[in-house]
């Protein structure tokens, strides 16, 4: 198996508007138009049902890995009880169904999943307890259920045909 590289590392945040500038000054990096993760599919421990995820979201311009700062929400694995370093991202599975059956099949434990209206796996998270008590993060290569912070649909890059909420301008989230 080839491993994968570390994408991203998503630090779960209280306010994000705060965050952004906290960590442009400690880093000098540049953060994206902020953006939301939007699903009514989503299962975790909060909810074992189908219900909605509405994550804000932005991640660094520099990178990889890119850092990804998540506004807290709800109470399940986004909620204000898991602040901090939330999770590490790999990224592009194409059989992400398959690499679920290899990371459960190693004993992890999952909290956290979400699918599309076809039912496809768009992404998982590890049970921070089965894995030294860091969160994975699992992603597929799908289109996902990401929207403006607005509400408003994120533009599409003509050439790979991917969501990029940097749209074809490349302003970041102050809109520069």
């Amino acid at each position: 198996m080839q491993p994968k590289l570390i994408h991203h590392v998503g630090i779960l945040v209280a306010n994000l508007e705060e965050a952004i500038e906290r960590w442009e000054r400690i880093t000098g990096y540049t953060f994206g138009p902020i953006h939301r993760y939007r699903s009514s599919h989503y299962r975790d421990s909060s909810e074992q049902d189908e219900h909605l995820h509405d994550a804000r979201l932005s991640f660094s311009r520099e990178g990889t890995p890119h850092i990804e700062l998540l506004e807290a929400t709800g109470t399940g694995t986004h909620g204000a009880a898991n602040l901090g370093v939330h999770h590490l991202a790999f990224v592009d599975y194409g059989d992400l169904e398959a690499e679920h059956e290899r990371v459960t099949g190693l004993g992890l434990q999952v909290d956290g999943r979400d699918v599309n209206d076809a039912g496809e796996l768009l992404l998982f998270f590890t049970d921070p307890p089965s894995t030294d008590h860091v969160r994975l993060e699992f992603v597929a290569p799908r289109d996902h259920p990401n929207v403006m912070d607005d509400g408003s649909p994120m533009w599409r890059d003509p050439s790979t045909g991917r969501f990029d909420a940097w749209g074809p301008d490349g302003k970041d989230w102050r809109g520069r």
